[in-house]
């Protein structure tokens, strides 16, 4: 009893690149060339396919942009250099504006209070009457001074 040739062997049969007992095992052995026909009918049928339909479009390719997330990231930096740079030149261009005197300041304060509490609108108080502006202080008034005459003001009492 013989024994029937493998699917390699009768590949290698219709490959014609089979040994000489392969090839006389597959014509002597009806399963075999049974076998054997089958499997050339099915590379016919598969190189007609093959041969007859026409070959599939390409896709047209999705372009990702790989250079974008570069280009963020370089954007945000060189924004954050940017508004560094400004920041620094700012600063060293604006000048530094001069401290007030404590005067200017107790003036400043006065006329606003007078002005957010009068009854009529205008400011009211020593700052704007006309017997305070023609007396000339010698001295400078100091913190304290100032706070019980802007005091006195608001309460209506002589300073």
């Amino acid at each position: 009893m013989t024994r029937c040739l493998s699917d390699e062997a009768l590949t290698r049969v219709l490959a014609e690149l089979a040994t000489d007992a392969e090839r006389a095992h597959a014509t002597s052995c009806t399963a075999c060339a049974r076998h054997a026909r089958r499997a050339r009918h099915d590379l016919t049928t598969i190189a007609a396919v093959l041969s007859e339909t026409p070959e599939p479009r390409p896709r047209a390719a999705v372009l990702r942009p790989r250079w974008l997330p570069a280009a963020v990231g370089l954007s945000a930096a060189a924004l954050g250099l940017l508004l560094w740079v400004e920041v620094a030149v700012w600063r060293a261009v604006t000048p530094v504006p001069p401290t007030m005197q404590p005067q200017e300041v107790a003036a400043i304060l006065a006329d606003v209070s007078a002005s957010l509490f009068s009854l009529t609108g205008g400011p009211v108080g020593a700052a704007s009457t006309p017997s305070a502006l023609d007396e000339p202080d010698d001295q400078p008034l100091t913190l304290e001074a100032m706070a019980q005459q802007l005091d006195s003001t608001l309460m209506g009492g002589e300073p």
